[in-house]
């Protein structure tokens, strides 16, 4: 075989690899982002207090930062793992779901530390199990959590 006509074909056999490697990763990273969203969340229990945020905060969320509005932040559902707090008003998002204002609020896990994150999304569509979403039509009925830090302070309303 010619020397020159072998070399012509690595090429393309290199591309298939990395085009193989991009959609494995592709498909994982769905898969895990699928599993992550799945949890089971229910309506608060009566006398749950919401959470107050002094300032306005910025954090650093994936790709993008997230703004979190001052104010009292109410308790929307309960997971085994923490409780979903929504925002007095829209949370305004940059480099983030292509920076907009989007309902949402703030996840304060019950784990060690009590770790933070912002949730976007109806999660009334998940405890009433009428799904307005595909994801929700699927089964996925917990909004991704986007973790940051450091977390912001805030003090529970009395």
């Amino acid at each position: 075989m010619n020397p020159d006509v072998a070399i012509s074909f690595q090429p393309r056999k290199i591309a298939a690899i990395h085009f193989m490697k991009l959609y494995f990763t592709l498909a994982l990273t769905l898969a895990s982002l699928l599993l992550a969203a799945c949890g089971s969340i229910a309506p608060v229990p009566a006398g749950t207090k919401g959470i107050l945020i002094g300032p306005n905060e910025s954090r650093l969320c994936g790709q993008g930062n997230v703004m979190f509005p001052s104010g009292l932040y109410q308790a929307e559902v309960v997971s085994p793992n923490g409780t979903y707090y929504l925002a007095p008003e829209p949370i305004r998002t940059k480099g983030v779901l292509l920076g907009r204002a989007e309902r949402g609020g703030i996840f304060v896990s019950t784990m060690a530390g009590n770790p933070q994150a912002a949730w976007f999304g109806d999660l009334h569509d998940a405890v009433d199990e009428k799904p307005s979403t595909l994801l929700g039509a699927i089964g996925v009925n917990a909004p991704k959590l986007w973790p940051y830090t450091p977390r912001i302070p805030f003090q529970v309303k009395k």
